[in-house]
């Protein structure tokens, strides 16, 4: 990023780490992982799951969570603020301006997720005794995990710009979120061969890596930031339009 765009960037995350609601977030992320986890293990006692599958599970399905609270306000805030038309005619592109904001909520939403990871060290601190557990499968689920979080991060902003309110930003992606990694992160049963079985994201923390759900994310997220900077480039020509 250049200069302009790193000063955006660097304020964007300054105004996220400052404010209350930031740190709420990241507390009500890895709560709802510890409470899901819990009753995974009570669901897969006796099972075949291993721990970082079990753990995996609730950690895809809350990643939508503060993708959507870090992105509802990337340009719905701007817009209400009445800041959006400054930041238009400031020195940076339009591609820039995205890439700049996308950055600063990917990078908050990975840190919550991030902090999520301590839940499933306590458990094992307190776990006696403590099973068998391989790190690597832990951490290919985490990556797997933290490459769809960068769709509904693209997903989040692109809704931003599209609603005229955060709140209707924030849950349509929550909702869109949601309604994908449900059966994706396994809290769904999925058929054996279900269409969206190769795409399994808790799959990589059983150690099978299968590269087509990380095509799909990352893929959707560039193709979601690319259309994110025609809407804003549409919204510079046209002031008075209305999203």
């Amino acid at each position: 990023m250049s200069s302009p765009a790193l000063v955006l960037f660097r304020k964007e995350c300054r105004v996220a780490l400052r404010s209350t609601a930031t740190w709420c977030v990241f507390a009500a992320c890895a709560s709802l992982v510890g409470v899901f986890f819990v009753f995974a293990l009570r669901e897969a006692e006796g099972g075949p799951g291993t721990l970082p599958e079990l753990f995996c599970m609730p950690l895809a399905l809350a990643a939508p969570l503060p993708a959507a609270f870090f992105t509802m306000g990337l340009f719905a805030r701007e817009r209400h603020n009445g800041t959006l038309e400054t930041l238009l005619t400031a020195p940076v592109s339009d591609a820039q301006t995205v890439l700049a904001k996308f950055s600063a909520a990917c990078l908050l939403s990975l840190v919550a997720l991030a902090l999520c990871l301590p839940v499933f060290h306590a458990y094992l601190r307190f776990a006696a005794p403590p099973p068998a557990w391989d790190p690597r499968a832990l951490a290919s689920g985490w990556c797997a995990i933290a490459c769809a979080t960068v769709l509904w991060t693209a997903l989040g902003l692109f809704f931003s710009l599209l609603c005229r309110h955060e709140s209707a930003a924030g849950a349509a992606t929550l909702i869109a979120g949601l309604g994908i990694s449900m059966p994706v992160s396994g809290a769904v049963e999925l058929p054996f061969d279900s269409a969206l079985a190769p795409y399994s994201l808790v799959a990589f923390a059983r150690g099978v890596a299968d590269t087509r759900p990380l095509f799909v994310a990352l893929s959707g997220a560039a193709f979601l930031l690319f259309l994110s900077v025609r809407v804003l480039e549409s919204r510079r020509w046209l002031p008075s339009a209305s999203f």
